[in-house]
């Protein structure tokens, strides 16, 4: 990893609070996170660090201002629109950008495609059933202009496209047909089809996104695990999905964006394929084993990964043990996953003791 072009010694006075980050879910049980008086801002470090470039401090997921407009159907069919006008999941319809209505289900905290009545019911001919929508219609001025000042942060920008090709296929065709499209032989070439389009279209889409928006991040969603495996093989993952994956990474980094994967399930024996893909950045599940994937590949891809939360009465000191340990672990090249209502000790110990360990 390159070094910065100047080191900053660490100094006590960056600790000192100027201001709190609210927390992305508002509970009254989820503290907010300290804006701390930092050297450079976290958009900057973050840029470091995506840009291959050793950052002042270990970035966290807090450091990340998420940003959904509503005027992306997806958004609002997926009830995760995140903007300045406040959200109310009553006030929009639930179908995405081809049609298809999406049902939120609270429990799990996501929307879903009822099964059983496929939008596409022959994918072989899905051409006949899917329009792709137009995306000049949309009114990107306005929307950037409305949500201006939310965009004016001092954390780095990232949006998320919450459909990718896998997950965009189930939405189409149901889960099993889905699975079996990708290795029949008969059914692969309109699968192969309709990525090809999908790419063209997601080309377009960051095309707005980056003149209206300029985000630092794009992160695409493409769940391919369960609990205890990934739904198919590394080679059906680099027949199907990677000259595609790898499509949608070369479009966002001629753009100058970060391009993150965001892929649920226990898909560690697939992150070689995120990596020869183009993926820059992964933050999987816990079920994944980090320690592995860190030391097998930790130069390849930047690893998000989630510390082991300690209890919230444990003392400074233990907190500080288990700060360093995670660093002794993780040294480089990684970032801080979700601490969705952590003690906020432990996001400022991280920043810290990284601080510290950055700048020697």
């Amino acid at each position: 990893m390159e070094n910065t072009a100047k080191k900053i010694p660490f100094n006590d006075q960056e600790m000192e609070h100027i201001g709190e980050y609210a927390p992305i879910i508002k509970k009254s049980d989820i503290p907010g996170t300290p804006i701390l008086n930092t050297p450079i801002t976290p958009k900057e470090n973050i840029r470091l660090f995506i840009s291959g470039k050793k950052p002042l401090w270990m970035p966290a997921f807090q450091e990340f201002k998420l940003f959904n407009p509503s005027i992306l159907a997806d958004n609002t069919s997926k009830c995760m629109v995140l903007e300045a006008k406040e959200y109310k999941p009553e006030s929009y319809i639930n179908k995405d950008y081809f049609g298809i209505e999406w049902e939120f289900v609270p429990q799990v905290g996501g929307a879903t495609v009822r099964p059983g009545n496929p939008f596409v019911p022959e994918i072989e001919n899905w051409e006949k059933y899917i329009v792709f929508p137009d995306l000049t219609v949309l009114d990107w001025q306005g929307s950037s202009e409305t949500n201006k000042e939310f965009l004016e942060d001092s954390r780095a920008l990232e949006m998320t496209i919450f459909t990718g090709f896998f997950e965009r296929l189930v939405s189409f065709v149901d889960m099993s047909t889905a699975l079996v499209s990708l290795i029949d032989d008969d059914m692969k070439t309109a699968v192969h089809r309709l990525f090809d389009r999908l790419c063209v279209f997601y080309d377009e889409l960051f095309g707005f996104i980056a003149k209206w928006y300029k985000p630092d991040v794009i992160q695409l969603h493409d769940d391919w695990g369960t609990q205890r495996a990934p739904m198919f093989s590394a080679e059906t993952c680099k027949e199907m999905l990677s000259p595609y994956i790898k499509r949608i990474s070369e479009s966002l980094h001629k753009r100058g964006i970060a391009f993150e994967l965001h892929c649920c399930g226990k898909v560690e024996s697939l992150v070689p394929v995120m990596i020869e893909s183009g993926v820059d950045m992964w933050s999987g599940q816990t079920m994944n084993d980090k320690e592995y994937l860190y030391k097998e590949y930790g130069k390849d891809i930047k690893l998000g990964v989630t510390p082991t939360l300690i209890p919230k009465d444990a003392t400074l000191h233990q907190v500080h043990d288990a700060v360093n340990e995670f660093l002794d672990t993780y040294p480089e090249n990684c970032y801080v996953g979700m601490l969705h209502g952590a003690d906020p000790r432990y996001y400022e110990c991280i920043y810290k003791e990284s601080r510290i360990r950055y700048s020697i």
